[in-house]
């Protein structure tokens, strides 16, 4: 029996997917901008959700590197509490900082399309 998805397919995938996440929310953001006469608010929004693709991309590559396994050194982080609760810390850290830059970005730019 073989894996539907490998650890390469998965990779590929996701740099697939932080290529494309900041052109496609650029390009969606300006033509709702278009349709909708609100182009600085919509263009905004959309690169900001377009980010999210690279910023994916970068929270992956940091995972692999923590939980990695080195054969020479005997390293194995999939196996160490302490990776885990580095882990949780890190995660939960950095997407609350994330929720409040987003949540700033989202309502200054909902405020200035509001006063135009």
């Amino acid at each position: 029996m073989h894996e539907l998805i490998d650890l390469a397919k998965f990779e590929l995938a996701i740099r697939i997917l932080a290529g494309a996440a900041l052109p496609a929310g650029l390009i969606v953001g300006a033509w709702l901008g278009r349709m909708r006469g609100e182009m600085r608010w919509y263009l905004t929004r959309g690169g900001a959700v377009g980010l999210l693709g690279p910023i994916l991309y970068a929270l992956w590559c940091y995972y692999r590197w923590t939980v990695r396994l080195e054969p020479e050194s005997g390293y194995i982080g999939l196996h160490k509490p302490s990776v885990l609760f580095l882990n949780v810390v890190f995660f939960a850290v950095f997407g609350a900082i994330l929720g409040v830059i987003y949540g700033r970005i989202l309502r200054r730019s909902s405020e200035s399309s509001d006063r135009g």
